[in-house]
């Protein structure tokens, strides 16, 4: 047999073997797919579902309770009279078409099969969900009742035993304990008759009614009190307050109105107990709080006018002292100022001033004489009298005040005179000893500039000197002086400064300078200019610039080394 034939036979025949292969193993899957959903499926049938839903149908259940189950039970016979049968015939068919090999079409139904089959369990587990909710509303109902009942049968005898407290609302809490009361009822009648879920909403609805009115019913004691015991006695008080000010002589002022408030939280007080008899509560406190507020503001009048008593006796005795005290103070700062004007230049109408509040004690004098007969007679409420009494007391204060400034004033002009001397002897001094220092440098001369300084700041030292040798001085032009003269000497110290040491290192650089002098003609031109500048010309500053500049072109940094050394040796002048 030829070798190509042998070939093809065995390719053929490894065909088939594979083919049968993938047969068997797609069949196979398949298979195990379809006993998969028959284990599902009689899962799903064997679950307790018809035996809950008897369990349920001995609940007798009517109303809301009723409808719901009637729509589970139905949802059930669908499912285990048709559901059941056609998935049975889904996989009876894919086992049909399994068995001969028409594997798309099984897969297909298997796949069909399946999703049929989740939804059946999806419905079978929500039917059953169902169920246990009715049977679980019901469970809790029965234990929930109890607690209910046992919270409003507390607040019915905590309302009952203790009545009184409630005042004009105990008409209105009975009445809201039996709709309360009938809510109960209604819910046990929904329960024993079979229906819990609309049974719940009643029960709920008792129990937030409950506690509501226990809210309520524990606001209003407080309520009531005020309304019965704490604002009466304060009226009571506020009354006996009243015709004691009365029957004392006491005259309020117009603003007062005692018996008109007194009224208005009367009315305020009957239309409280109003809102609390219609569980208005909100609008009781409200108005409550508007009734304290006017009983604090009828204490803080009486408060005030007891107290405006006793500071007016207190300080209406003061008063005619305090004006002699103050006229004997005025009396003696007059003539201090005679006194002191007769040295110094008074520039702040001190005279003038004292003059004025002479004039002002006499008007405080007529004023509190008559204020005085007004409180002796009682003719007006203390709270006006104290206040007039304060600002008589006030306006002696402030004269006595500025009396003592302008005493003190007076007396700190010999102390600025002192001060203001000192200064010129120190002034003086300092420019002998500046004039000492500056012989001592034997410089060929002085710049026509720091003359001008020196001798200008001298002048300045005896203008100083005329004016405090004046019969009457005057501090004011002699403290501007010390001021001026102060910043002159300032200013002449540092050009004094400036000029020594330019002149100084000016020597220093050219005498240095000399080792050059021979070997670079520009440094000994740079230094015959220098010293023409410090010999003739008696520019220190021009011939320090001249040579330092020269200097640090044929060496950098020597100006400043010599200047340096200079400077650190240096003594400090006697002037600083």
């Amino acid at each position: 047999m030829p070798k190509s034939i042998i070939i093809a036979i065995v390719v053929l025949v490894a065909v088939v073997v594979i083919f049968y292969v993938v047969t068997m193993l797609l069949r196979k899957r398949t298979e195990d797919r379809i006993i998969a959903l028959e284990e599902r499926k009689e899962d799903l049938f064997d679950l307790p579902v018809q035996d809950e839903i008897d369990n349920v149908k001995k609940l007798h259940l009517v109303g809301q309770s009723q409808t719901l189950f009637r729509e589970w039970n139905q949802k059930w016979i669908d499912l285990s009279s048709n559901s059941f049968a056609d998935l049975e015939n889904h996989i009876f068919e894919a086992e049909q078409l399994n068995d001969s090999f028409r594997f798309v079409r099984a897969r297909a139904s298997v796949d069909a099969s399946e999703g049929q089959i989740e939804l059946m369990e999806d419905d079978v587990q929500a039917i059953r969900d169902g169920i246990a909710d009715l049977t679980k509303q019901e469970t809790i109902n029965s234990s929930k009742i109890q607690d209910s009942l046992d919270l409003y049968d507390a607040l019915r005898a905590e309302i009952t035993d203790n009545a009184d407290k409630y005042g004009a609302a105990i008409g209105e809490l009975e009445t809201q304990l039996d709709n309360i009361e009938t809510e109960f009822n209604q819910f046990v009648q929904l329960n024993s008759t079979g229906d819990p879920i609309e049974a719940s909403e009643v029960l709920e609805t008792a129990e937030e009614h409950t506690i509501a009115l226990g809210a309520i019913a524990e606001r209003i004691p407080s309520v009531v009190v005020e309304l019965t015991e704490t604002y009466p006695k304060q009226i009571d008080e506020i009354e006996q307050g009243y015709q004691e000010f009365l029957a004392q002589d006491f005259k309020l002022p117009e603003s007062a109105q005692v018996e008109e408030r007194l009224q208005e939280v009367r009315d305020n007080l009957k239309q409280s107990s109003v809102f609390i008899e219609n569980f208005e509560l909100d609008r009781a406190d409200a108005q409550l709080e508007q009734i304290q507020l006017n009983l604090d503001s009828l204490y803080e009048i009486f408060e005030n006018e007891y107290k405006a008593r006793r500071d007016v006796a207190k300080n209406s005795g003061i008063i005619k002292d305090y004006i002699e005290h103050t006229r004997g103070n005025n009396k003696n700062l007059l003539l201090e100022i005679d006194h002191v004007s007769q040295a110094y230049v008074l520039t702040g109408n001190e005279m003038g001033t004292v003059r004025n509040y002479q004039e002002q004690l006499e008007q405080l004098d007529a004023g509190s004489k008559e204020l005085l007969e007004v409180i002796q007679e009682n003719a007006q409420p203390y709270s006006l009298l104290g206040k007039e009494v304060d600002t008589i007391i006030s306006t002696l204060d402030d004269i006595e005040k500025n009396q003592l400034k302008i005493s003190m004033d007076l007396q700190d002009l010999r102390k600025q005179e002192k001060v203001a001397q000192d200064a010129a002897d120190t002034f003086d001094r300092e420019i002998r000893i500046i004039k000492r220092f500056v012989d001592k440098r034997n410089l060929p001369g002085l710049p026509q500039a720091y003359l001008d300084k020196f001798f200008a700041t001298s002048e300045r030292v005896q203008s100083l000197y005329k004016e405090l040798n004046k019969v009457k001085i005057n501090i004011d032009g002699v403290n501007h002086l010390v001021d001026v003269t102060t910043e002159d000497m300032a200013n002449l110290k540092d050009a004094t400064d400036d000029l020594v040491d330019k002149a100084r290192v000016a020597e220093d650089l050219m005498q240095y300078a000399n080792r050059y002098k021979t070997t670079n003609e520009a440094i000994a031109k740079s230094i015959a200019r220098a010293y023409q500048l410090f010999e003739r010309d008696r520019n220190y500053a021009g011939s320090y610039d001249e040579i330092s500049q020269a200097l640090e072109a044929v060496e950098p940094g020597a100006t400043e080394r010599i200047a340096n050394v200079y400077h650190t040796t240096k003594m400090i002048p006697d002037y600083r």
